[in-house]
Parts: C-alpha cells; sequence; structure tokens
C-alpha cells in the first residue's frame, strides 16, 4: 500500500497509489530474493522498517504505517540504502525508475522562491508529477524493462535471502506443519446392552460398511 494511504487513511484513492503499490510488491520481491552485499540482518531490519513498522500519531490518536517508504523515495534510496546487487539485474533497474517521480511525491513543494532559484530543476518535477498520473507512462516503463537484456534465463524464486516472523523475519524456511493429536473421545457404555439384532453372520474381512469393526 502507498504511503500516503497508510499515512492518511480514508483519503481519495489516485492511480499513483495503485503504481506505487506495484512498486512495493518488486521492492519486497528484490529484498527478499535477489543477490546483494546487503547483510540477512539489515535485509530483515530493512523490510521490517519499509513494509511492517507502525508509529503512533499522538495529535489523531491512531497507528500509522508508511513513514520509511515515504524517506526512502524522498531522498530516491529505495528500496534500502545500501541494497546493492552482487550482479545485474533488470529488476532493480526497473524498480529505481518507477520509484523517481515519487521524489515529487513526498518531497515538500517548491516554494516560488526556489522555483526562480532553481529553474533549471523544474521541469524534472513537473515531469514527474505528470508521470505519476500517467497509466501510459506506468506501462511503457515496463515493457521497455522487459525489453532490456540481462534478464536471467532461469528466474523462478530461489531460496530466501532473509527469513520471516510474524510476517517479516527470523526462519529462513518456514516451520514444519504441526499435527494436531486427536482427543480420544469417551464412549458411553449402557447398563444393560441391548440384545443383538438378528443379522446374518459376516466375516470382518467382508465388512465395508461405515459401521466396520475398528481394530485397535
Amino acid at each position: 500500500m502507498s504511503a500516503a494511504l497508510l499515512r492518511s487513511p480514508g483519503r481519495m484513492h489516485e492511480l499513483k497509489d495503485d503504481i506505487e503499490s506495484f512498486l512495493h510488491v518488486l521492492g519486497w520481491i528484490a529484498l527478499s530474493y535477489l543477490p546483494s552485499s546487503m547483510g540477512e540482518d539489515e535485509r530483515t531490519h530493512t523490510l521490517w522498517l519499509m513494509y511492517d513498522r507502525s508509529g503512533q500519531n499522538a495529535a489523531l490518536g491512531r497507528q500509522e504505517g508508511g513513514s520509511y517508504k515515504a524517506f526512502q523515495l524522498t531522498w530516491g534510496a529505495y528500496p534500502g540504502e545500501g541494497f546493492k546487487l552482487t550482479e545485474h539485474r533488470p529488476m532493480l533497474e526497473l524498480i529505481r525508475d518507477l520509484a523517481w517521480p515519487f521524489r515529487a511525491r513526498y518531497g515538500k513543494p517548491p516554494t516560488e522562491e526556489h522555483q526562480k532559484r532553481f529553474e533549471f530543476l523544474m521541469p524534472q518535477y513537473r515531469l514527474s508529477v505528470e508521470q505519476l498520473s500517467s497509466p501510459e507512462w506506468f506501462l511503457r516503463t515496463f515493457e521497455e524493462a522487459l525489453e532490456s537484456p540481462g534478464w536471467p534465463a532461469k528466474d523462478g524464486a530461489g531460496d530466501r535471502r532473509i527469513a520471516f516472523i510474524d510476517g517479516t523475519a527470523r526462519q529462513r524456511h518456514p516451520p514444519a506443519p504441526r499435527i494436531k493429536a486427536r482427543k480420544a473421545v469417551p464412549q458411553r457404555v449402557p447398563a444393560t446392552p441391548p440384545p443383538p439384532a438378528p443379522q446374518e453372520k459376516r466375516s470382518d474381512l467382508d465388512d465395508n460398511s461405515d459401521e466396520g469393526i475398528i481394530r485397535g
């Protein structure tokens, strides 16, 4: 979910929120699976900060998330400072291309004075704002990334580079499923057993009915 929606529940949902949601899915995959010099503990901590951390908004009396997402997007460090791959992967370039315009969304809007002083930066700012409202830009960015060389022939998910507990981290592999032991249900035995109903005598081996003899 976008940082904007996490920080302001109930606000109007926009196209830029959907674009950001796609970005966060890719960011989570990159941090979880792509080969990087970032260690397991640092990856785990970054994942927690980015996708699970929340804090109390004392003024509004509620828990809010998304602050770390907004911070990383503002400073152009998404999906994390120090996240450098040990081998070339076009997926990280796609993530960075999608993340770049969000600097305009989460940074402070330029004042009139800043617009005059840094006029040479304003075309890039305006372009970023336009891109976040353009489904054509979003699709084109994906298409261009998929056409670029370097995608591995076998790109199925391998082992996670981090471990998970309570949604994020600690166990490298999911625990084996626990088998619940069945409780023995005590059977009520009547004080005086009823007389047996007349029936043909059958072999235990021939009894395939639901009331067959259960051997202990």
